[in-house]
């Protein structure tokens, strides 16, 4: 296990700019910078981008009892509440591009910026001001899987090692210099949710390690090999693209099979094109197996479909979708 070094209150202590959202992955970052003594002088989050306000200050609601049972658990695990915990300034920031978001960047006189999972490409402007850099929080081994969704490519893609990469920011999308790396294993049948579970603590100690380091010299940067280097975009099944279809004639059964545990609950439709007479709307996968007399593929399930791959078999658990003109008949 990896353990970020704490700063003593005595030390110098490096002042961090954090840059997040509302989401699973941000929190452990900021937990772990401040769980480090890092100084975090400010949290930024994300504002609509029609938002008339270039930067609002949030302010944490009035604290009245009430007769009624309020489930604010999920306020426990957000980067606001977290804020809000620590009292420390949180802002709603919807233009970085406008004049009054670099003034308040100015303002803090951060020594370091930390983004984890912000949603929005930073100006060159803002990655100036901090005098040792901006650091990114990326789930992918860089130069691999540059973008927005890393994690959903590594089960697209069949992978079965991820990892997590702080890095420099600069004016290209996930391209800086590297300053520390980790891999992980990808287990069989693990949710996204759990994989960026994994990746989020993980990133959160790299994160604050890295940040030790860079304010005490320490951190050695590596420029990213492009001759490695991925991009993938924002999955989609619009506009000819077919990232939620399953071709199971083109991947082996275990790719199929991590890819739908993987996915499944992303909340767009999951396809499986078995043939030309049958496409199912994949609902779960239940096994699979590259052995041909397997008996856990014979199941009397509803909805339980055997399907063959490219190498083995699956079992896919879904409805099945009429084409027009298709002869396909009711299991």
């Amino acid at each position: 296990m990896l353990h970020s070094e704490s700063l003593s209150e005595r030390q110098p202590r490096p002042r961090a700019l954090f840059l997040g959202m509302q989401s699973n992955f941000s929190h452990p970052s900021l937990r772990a910078l401040l769980t480090a003594g890092i100084e975090v002088c400010a949290v930024i989050v994300p504002a609509a981008r029609d938002d008339e306000q270039a930067r609002r200050r949030l302010e944490p609601p009035s604290r009245r009892r009430t007769l009624l049972p309020v489930n604010q658990s999920f306020l426990h695990t957000s980067v606001q509440q977290l804020a809000w915990d620590r009292s420390l300034p949180l802002w709603q920031v919807s233009r970085l591009a406008d004049p009054v978001v670099r003034d308040l960047f100015q303002s803090y006189q951060p020594d370091v910026i930390c983004a984890a999972c912000f949603p929005r490409r930073i100006p060159a402007e803002l990655l100036a001001i901090p005098r040792l850099g901006a650091l990114n929080v990326h789930p992918s081994l860089l130069p691999a899987n540059r973008g927005p969704e890393p994690l959903f490519w590594t089960f697209r893609l069949g992978h079965e090692r991820t990892g997590v990469t702080i890095h420099l920011m600069n004016e290209r999308l996930d391209s800086g210099d590297i300053l520390a790396q980790e891999a992980i294993d990808v287990p069989e049948g693990i949710s996204y949710a759990e994989l960026e579970e994994q990746c989020a603590e993980l990133g959160g100690q790299l994160l604050a390690r890295t940040v030790v380091d860079l304010y005490h010299g320490r951190a050695v940067g590596r420029p990213q090999d492009e001759s490695q280097s991925s991009y993938y975009p924002y999955p989609s099944n619009q506009n000819g693209r077919e990232d939620f279809t399953i071709y199971p004639d083109q991947w082996d059964a275990r790719h199929v099979y991590n890819f739908i545990c993987g996915v499944k609950n992303w909340g767009e439709p999951l396809l499986l094109v078995a043939d030309e007479e049958l496409t199912l709307h994949v609902e779960d996968v239940l096994v699979y197996s590259y052995k041909p007399n397997d008996l856990r593929l014979h199941t009397n399930q509803r909805d339980a479909w055997p399907v063959r791959c490219k190498q083995g078999k699956v079992v896919v658990k879904g409805k099945p979708i009429r084409k027009p003109g298709s002869i396909f008949m009711e299991k």
